[in-house]
């Protein structure tokens, strides 16, 4: 019986080549689009769950209430874990996480990586499997090392690296370090990410003892594995009173609040500051994922007004099975057979098209995903199958099966009101989903082309910036002696440096109590007087700092307008900030600059030559990256590949122990929308793709209405009627729906969008021209569609048609 049911199958996907090729087209790219983002949305949904004890894993994050302002931050002090180990006996172990940007050394090559400081507990808290190591900590000495393998092969190459030396300068000096185990490169899926771990002792002689036990000064990561069986509400309950003891009643209940975060929930939780690794907004992922399922629906519409259209025509074939003794099970079976053999061949090419897509799927995405046939995978396309193969077989399986044959067979069989009905509505749903997309793709495109388009307050153009990688005095050095080793070079069109360069995020977050108690906030920069003329920053009142003036060093401060307007400063110039600061005046106000990014408000901002003064009065300070000096070159106008090498060639001269790397600022500023544009760059393809599978099926329709009115065709041209008649009676049904699509999917468009533009500071309107304009687009496209056919049947001699039956 199966074997009859595949053969008719077969000869009916033979005898119907456009339908079928249709569907196998359409739902072809639909799986192929569901298994790249199902493999993207798998990556993101499962970050950090292939450790073993995920869900014994916490991430503590700190809230502190000031005056009603609270202070994140997931970075902690370094005080915090020691404590939970010691108040909380349902901690089983705690590891604190500091990365430090270093300079290392190798067979006379220089790199610069970032180590990641880790405790005795790291390797029993997560599972980075170690190569060739018995189980245990590898760290137990201060120059003991374990690198992963990318990096073992970079310093070593096929060497085994067991054992091996290499430099790294943590303070002042190169010192030698010993390789004594290699780790598995990291997982993507990871939100601890490292290439060479040291034990966390290294970070005593970097730090003084007050910073170590300070409470309000963040830098380390710290996450606590719970023993089994304890639930984490049993151990929140305690932390209040675990802060009381520990801080010594610093802090009124409620100023200061430890809480904890599972691990499985960090990647996608963007509603805490990002830690050492970036997050993810999960709001893509419902987006990627809500696309999948428009273009599988749409694929499955297809397939189901295609079936409809043709009804008629499988109707004969239903009565003259029924006359010859089939029931209707059989014929359910039959019909569902159909579609899902179709639905599994569909299935074969999706695998071979993502397989062949993959890379550059890759490359779009920034991923390494890896599509592999293991058993997860045949499952799930398995599932795939089945559902998609009962879903598009479900209106001939339960309709076409239920034709009386009687009726068939005397001709008398018409598509009812209702299945009409049901086939327009699937045409409305199916240009809705598609008009949605179209849509969702110009306004996104829009909101990122206002973005990059947007002045951001400073000039970014032939800006290139270099990372010192060096704090303190001996980087102020570093900057000093590169800027005078190029100053006579006439490529160049000025220098400066900062502690905090644009495009990396946002700058130091510094907290303080004014003279009522109240806590304020602002961000803060460390710059040279060269900084605002390098980057033609506005002054709106008093000047700039004076390089000759020692005073401007030490004790000048500038602000910019949000400053003026948080703190109330009417006539800032000459005046003092509201707190217990040392003497000190601001010399100069600057207009507003975007120094984050336009997700954000331009929030107060102070900058200083030398932060002595400031650091002396202030109660909370955070820097989300290092504050080690970036040096910002202006170029002159040029070649741009040459005027690089010239700074590299500078470089080593000055500097030959230290690594060259470089960014363009342009680059810098770009980069902090790149998940936004990839996100954009994924719905304009998924709004073409989604269009193309819709205009596959009106084709498909379009074909199958000229093939039921071929007569009535030949007849009106008999009595006069025009090419351009025949063409607007075969596409005004069409079009109608067309119309009605877009009229239902605007107002879902609109709060979807209006939703999404949300999380930027800076956005554009959603205006009414947008949807008019992909309105036109789905209208032009599917009347270019249906005028294929219509034009060839308007054409067609009508004795031919008349003869057709």
């Amino acid at each position: 019986m199966f074997r009859n049911y595949f053969k008719i199958a077969l000869r009916n996907f033979v005898k119907h080549k456009t339908y079928s090729v249709i569907n196998l087209a359409g739902l072809g790219i639909a799986i192929t689009c569901c298994l790249l983002l199902g493999l993207f949305l798998q990556q993101e949904w499962r970050f950090d769950r292939f450790h073993s004890k995920a869900d014994r894993l916490y991430r503590p994050w700190v809230r502190e209430i000031h005056q009603n302002e609270p202070i994140v931050n997931t970075i902690t002090p370094y005080p915090l874990g020691p404590a939970m180990v010691a108040a909380l006996p349902e901690v089983e172990a705690m590891t604190r996480i500091v990365t430090l940007d270093v300079n290392t050394q190798r067979n006379g090559d220089i790199f610069n990586e970032r180590v990641h400081l880790v405790e005795p507990d790291f390797f029993r808290m997560f599972d980075f499997p170690l190569l060739n190591q018995p189980p245990g900590n590898p760290l137990t000495q201060l120059k003991d090392a374990v690198l992963t393998e990318e990096i073992a092969q970079k310093y070593f190459g096929n060497q085994n690296p067991i054992g091996q030396t290499f430099r790294m300068q943590l303070d002042s000096a190169m010192e030698t370090y010993t390789v004594r185990a290699v780790a598995k490169n990291v997982p993507a899926n990871s939100s601890i990410r490292f290439g060479i771990l040291l034990s966390f002792e290294n970070i005593k002689p970097l730090r003084s003892q007050k910073q170590m036990n300070h409470w309000q000064q963040v830098e380390a990561e710290t996450y606590v594995l719970l023993k089994s069986g304890v639930e984490v509400k049993q151990v929140a309950a305690k932390l209040p009173a675990m802060v009381k003891t520990a801080t010594n009643n610093k802090f009124k209940p409620g100023e200061y609040v430890v809480n904890l975060q599972p691990i499985t929930a960090i990647h996608l939780d963007n509603t805490l500051p990002q830690g050492i690794e970036p997050v993810s907004n999960p709001a893509y992922s419902y987006i990627l994922a809500t696309i999948a399922l428009f273009i599988l629906v749409i694929a499955c519409i297809n397939f189901m007004t295609l079936a409809i259209g043709r009804s008629a025509g499988r109707a004969r074939e239903v009565g003259v099975r029924k006359v010859m003794g089939a029931i209707r099970q059989q014929l359910v079976y039959q019909f569902w057979g159909e579609a899902l053999l179709m639905t599994l061949a569909a299935v074969v090419v999706g695998v071979l098209l993502t397989v062949l897509l993959l890379p550059a799927f890759n490359e779009l995405a920034d991923r390494q995903l890896i599509f592999k046939l293991d058993s997860t995978t045949l499952l799930s396309l398995f599932v795939l199958v089945a559902v998609v193969g009962l879903v598009a077989g479900s209106y001939p399986a339960l309709v076409l099966s239920r034709f009386q044959p009687v009726e068939v067979l005397k001709g008398k069989l018409t598509l009812k009101g209702d299945q009409n009905w049901f086939r327009r509505t699937l045409v409305v749903v199916q240009f809705g989903l598609s008009v949605f997309l179209m849509v969702g793709t110009l306004v996104m495109n829009r909101q990122l082309n206002y973005l990059q388009a947007m002045p951001l307050g400073f000039k970014t153009d032939r800006t290139v910036v270099i990372p010192v990688n060096k704090g303190g005095e001996e980087g102020l050095a570093i900057v000093e002696r590169y800027r005078n080793a190029l100053s006579s070079h006439k490529e160049i069109a000025n220098i400066t440096a900062s502690a905090f360069a644009f495009g990396t995020g946002a700058w130091a977050d510094v907290g303080f109590n004014d003279k009522n108690k109240v806590f304020r906030s602002f961000q803060m920069n460390m710059i040279d007087p060269e900084f605002i003329p390098v980057y033609n920053i506005k002054l709106v009142a008093g000047r700039n700092f004076d390089q000759n003036n020692t005073a401007d060093k030490y004790t000048a401060f500038i602000i910019n307008e949000a400053f003026v307007k948080a703190f109330g400063l009417p006539d800032p110039l000459n005046q003092k900030l509201p707190g217990d600061f040392p003497a000190h005046q601001i010399i100069g106000v600057v207009e507003d600059f975007h120094y984050a990014s336009l997700h954000s408000k331009v929030e107060p901002l102070l900058l200083v030559q030398r932060p002595d003064s400031l650091f002396a009065g202030i109660n909370d300070l955070m820097f989300q990256s290092s504050p080690d000096p970036d040096i910002s070159v202006r170029l002159q106008p040029g070649a741009v590949a040459e005027q690089v090498a010239l700074l590299e060639q500078t470089w080593k001269k000055v500097l030959p122990d230290e690594p060259f790397s470089y960014t363009f600022l342009d680059e810098n500023i770009a980069s902090q929308y790149q998940q936004e544009k990839r996100l954009g760059t994924i719905v304009t393809i998924a709004s073409g793709l989604s269009i193309f599978i819709s205009c596959l099926g009106l084709f498909g329709l379009a074909t199958l209405a000229v093939a039921r009115r071929t007569k009535e065709i030949g007849v009106r041209k008999v009595l006069g009627a025009s090419v351009g008649d025949i063409i607007s009676l075969l596409s005004k049904d069409f079009i109608a729906l067309v119309v009605v699509a877009n009229i239902l999917a605007w107002p879902l468009a609109w709060y979807g969008l209006h939703q999404w533009l949300q999380d930027f500071a800076y956005r554009v309107d959603v205006g009414w021209w947008l949807f008019g304009l992909a309105g036109a687009a789905t209208l032009l496209i599917a009347l270019l569609t249906v005028s294929f056919h219509s034009v060839r049947a308007a054409l067609v001699n009508p004795v031919k048609s008349l003869r057709t039956e």
